[in-house]
C-alpha cells in the first residue's frame, strides 16, 4: 500500500471505518456534488497515487480532472457548503483516464505488457476480493476484475473495490459496505496529443477535504490540448477520431466549463488547435470560422442535421450539475467567443471570468495555423481510431416498414374501422384491445402480410450495407413474432424482439403475449448490449413513434425517421430518407440520394434533411 497522499494516523483516526468515512462524505455533499460522487472521486484518486507510487510517470487525461484546471467558476454560486464550486459545476465522470509518458517509447505490446503488471501490482486479479491490493489506508481493497486489450496500446481496466473492516478482531478482515467498480482506461501516449509541456494540477483532484487527505496533484495533460480535443470532436462528424457514432454532448459541457474556468495563452492554444488530427482524420485544414459543431442548424448540404440543442438537454436533465449552466445559445456564444479569438493572433490570454481575450505581447506562433493546417484528403491515409463496431436497433412499423403491419393485417380482415375505434391511454390496452378485434381471421393473412410486407425505401441496403462494415443489426418491435420473424430472416438480421400473437387451430385467439412496449425495447436492448459487448454509448436506435422514446433514452444516438412529436422531441437527428443514415455511419450515399439535391424542411418543429 501507498500512502504518500495521507497522513496515515489521522486520516485513519477521523475513518476507522468505511461507515465512518461514508458519513462524512454524506456530510459535506450537495446537490451538486453527491456523496456517491465523492466516495468515486477519492478512490479515483487513491489508485492513481497507488500506481505512481510518488513519481509522476502516469499523467492524467480526459473530463476526470477538469476541476484540477480550474482557476475559479466565475459565476454566482452557493458558497454555504465545504464543496468548492470548480468541483461541483464541473461535468461528473468517474472513469479514470490515464497515460504513462515515461513508457511511450516502447512498441504497442510491450507497453501494454508493462501497464499490464503496474496495474495488476496495484489491483491484483483475485478471485477472493479480501485478498485484493490495499487502498485508502486499509479501508478498500482493489482486484482487477476484468483487461480488454483495443489495439494501439490501449487498455481498459475493471477494477473491484471493496470496503474493508480490517480492525483487530475475532473474525479478522471481513467486508465492510458494497463492492463497487472503477474503470481504469489506458492509452498509449502517442495516442494523447500534446502540442507544450504536461502541467501540474492546479488544485487536488479530489474535490472533498478529508482529515489527513493529502491534495492529489498529478501531471496532467496540457488543457490546451484537452481543450482543442474536444472543439475538434465537436466540430467533425460524429465518429472521427474514437469510431463512436453518438454526438459528443458532454463535450459541450466540459468545453463550457473549460472558457469559464481556465486561463488559456492564446499561442499555445493557437498550436493545439493548429495540430490537432481530427482534422486530418476528417480531411479537413482546420476549425470552421466562425465556429460551429458539426451538423448544427442549419447543416451543411454534406452533412447530417443534429439536434445539438435538443440532445443538449436531455443531458441536462440526467446531470444534476448541469441544470445550473445557462442556455445553449448562451453557452454556444461563450464558446465560440473562445474559440473564434483563438483564431487571431493578436489575442494573447484569455480570461475566464471576463470572458474575453486580452491582446498578446508576442506573435512568435502567430504563423502556426497556416504552416500546420495543410489540408489533407481522407484517401491521404489510414484513420487512426478506425470506426468501432455499433448496434443499429430498428422498429419496424413505418419505420423499416412503410405502413403499420397492424392496421395492414386488419384492411385485409375487413376490420380496419372497428380497430381505429379502439381508443386506449396506454399502449398495451390498446394493442390488446386491437387484437381482440381480429379474433377468428384466418393466420393465412398473417403470413401474406410478413410475405408481402412494403419496406421504406434504402431500409434493405442500408442494413446490408451496416452489416457489410462490420456493425451488429438488431429488430425491436411493438409488433408479433408471425410478422416480424419473416422479415427478420428476409434481412438477415439474427436477434428480435416481438410480441407473440396467439394463434390455434389457423386461427387467431384474439391474445398476444410478451409484448415489446417502450420499457421492453430498451430492455430488449441492454441484453444485447450484454450479449454482444457493445456499450450504449456505440448504440444507435432508429424509429418513429412514442413507443420508440424509451429505447432512445436508452442508446447513445436516436434518430427519428419521419418520426411523431413524442419521437422527435427524443431524437438527436431526424431522417426523412432512411439513406441518410448511411451519412452518419461514414458510409457512402445511395446513388438516389446522390443525384438530389438536399434541402431543408421542418416537421413537429424539427428541422431534417430532406
Amino acid at each position: 500500500m501507498y500512502d504518500g497522499h495521507l497522513d496515515l494516523k489521522q486520516f485513519r483516526g477521523a475513518f476507522p471505518t468505511w461507515g465512518r468515512l461514508l458519513d462524512r462524505l454524506e456530510e459535506v455533499s450537495t446537490p451538486r456534488f453527491s456523496a456517491n460522487r465523492a466516495m468515486r472521486q477519492l478512490v479515483v484518486g487513491d489508485f492513481l497515487s497507488q500506481l505512481n507510487q510518488g513519481g509522476d510517470d502516469w499523467e492524467n487525461t480526459g473530463s476526470n480532472p477538469l476541476p484540477a484546471y480550474a482557476e475559479a467558476w466565475s459565476g454566482t454560486t452557493d458558497s454555504a457548503h465545504e464543496i468548492d464550486p470548480v468541483y461541483e459545476l464541473a461535468r461528473t465522470a468517474n472513469d479514470l483516464d490515464i497515460y504513462n509518458g515515461a513508457l511511450g517509447h516502447l512498441p504497442d505490446d510491450e507497453y501494454v505488457a508493462r501497464v499490464r503488471a503496474a496495474v495488476l501490482a496495484a489491483a491484483p486479479a483475485r478471485r477472493n476480493a479480501l485478498d485484493g491490493g490495499v487502498g485508502l489506508g486499509g479501508l478498500v481493497r482493489y482486484t482487477t476484475r476484468d483487461i480488454k486489450v483495443a489495439g494501439s496500446g490501449h487498455a481498459v481496466f475493471t477494477i473491484g473495490v471493496q470496503p474493508v473492516d480490517d480492525r483487530r478482531s475475532p473474525l479478522g478482515l471481513r467486508p465492510d459496505g458494497d463492492a463497487f467498480t472503477i474503470e481504469v482506461d489506458v492509452k498509449m501516449p502517442t495516442m494523447i496529443q500534446r502540442t507544450t509541456e504536461s502541467e501540474r494540477a492546479r488544485r487536488s483532484i479530489v474535490g472533498v477535504q478529508l482529515e489527513g487527505l493529502k491534495p492529489i496533484t498529478p501531471l496532467l495533460r496540457p488543457v490546451v490540448d484537452l481543450a482543442a480535443d474536444k472543439m475538434a470532436a465537436l466540430a467533425c462528424q460524429p465518429g472521427v477520431g474514437d469510431g463512436i457514432l453518438a454526438p459528443r454532448f458532454k463535450d459541450i459541457a466540459d468545453l463550457y466549463y473549460i472558457a469559464r474556468t481556465c486561463p488559456m495563452d492564446g499561442d499555445k492554444l493557437r498550436k493545439a488547435l493548429a495540430e490537432n488530427w481530427h482534422w486530418r482524420e476528417a480531411g479537413r485544414s482546420g476549425p470552421p470560422q466562425p465556429y460551429r459543431f458539426y451538423g448544427q442548424s442549419p447543416a451543411r448540404d454534406d452533412e447530417t442535421e443534429i439536434l445539438w440543442d435538443q440532445g443538449f438537454r436531455q443531458l441536462r436533465g440526467r446531470v444534476a450539475q448541469l441544470q445550473d449552466y445557462p442556455d445553449f445559445e448562451s453557452m454556444t456564444t461563450t464558446i465560440g467567443t473562445f474559440l473564434d479569438g483563438a483564431a487571431d493572433p493578436s489575442n494573447g490570454v484569455w480570461d475566464p471570468t471576463r470572458g474575453q481575450w486580452g491582446p498578446s505581447v508576442r506573435s512568435e506562433v502567430a504563423s502556426t495555423m497556416s504552416l500546420a493546417l495543410t489540408g489533407t484528403t481522407p484517401s491521404q491515409h489510414e484513420p487512426i481510431v478506425p470506426m468501432q463496431r455499433h448496434l443499429f436497433v430498428f422498429d419496424v412499423d413505418k419505420t423499416l416498414s412503410k405502413h403499420d403491419t397492424l392496421d395492414t393485417l386488419a384492411e385485409l380482415a375487413g376490420r380496419l374501422p372497428e380497430v381505429n375505434a379502439v381508443h386506449a391511454e396506454d399502449y398495451e390496452t390498446s394493442i390488446r384491445a386491437k387484437i381482440a378485434v381480429l379474433r377468428g381471421v384466418d393466420a393465412s393473412l398473417v403470413r401474406h402480410v410478413a410475405e408481402t410486407l412494403e419496406l421504406s425505401e434504402g431500409a434493405e441496403q442500408l442494413i446490408r450495407d451496416l452489416k457489410a462494415a462490420g456493425h451488429e443489426v438488431a429488430i425491436a418491435s411493438g409488433g408479433f413474432d408471425a410478422i416480424v420473424g419473416p422479415l427478420a430472416e428476409r434481412l438477415g438480421v439474427k436477434r428480435f424482439a416481438a410480441g407473440k400473437l396467439g394463434i390455434e387451430d389457423g386461427k387467431l385467439t384474439g391474445e398476444v403475449s410478451g409484448l415489446i412496449d417502450g420499457p421492453g425495447k430498451a430492455t430488449a436492448i441492454r441484453g444485447w448490449n450484454e450479449e454482444l459487448g457493445i456499450p450504449r454509448e456505440r448504440t444507435v436506435a432508429i424509429g418513429d413513434g412514442s413507443n420508440d422514446v424509451d429505447m432512445f433514452e436508452a442508446v447513445g444516438f436516436a434518430a427519428g425517421y419521419q418520426p411523431g412529436a413524442a419521437a422527435a422531441a427524443a431524437s438527436h437527428t431526424i431522417l426523412s430518407d432512411m439513406g441518410y443514415l448511411n451519412r452518419a455511419a461514414h458510409l457512402p450515399l445511395p446513388e438516389r440520394l446522390n443525384a438530389a439535391t438536399p434541402t431543408s424542411s421542418r416537421r413537429n418543429g424539427s428541422e431534417r434533411a430532406s
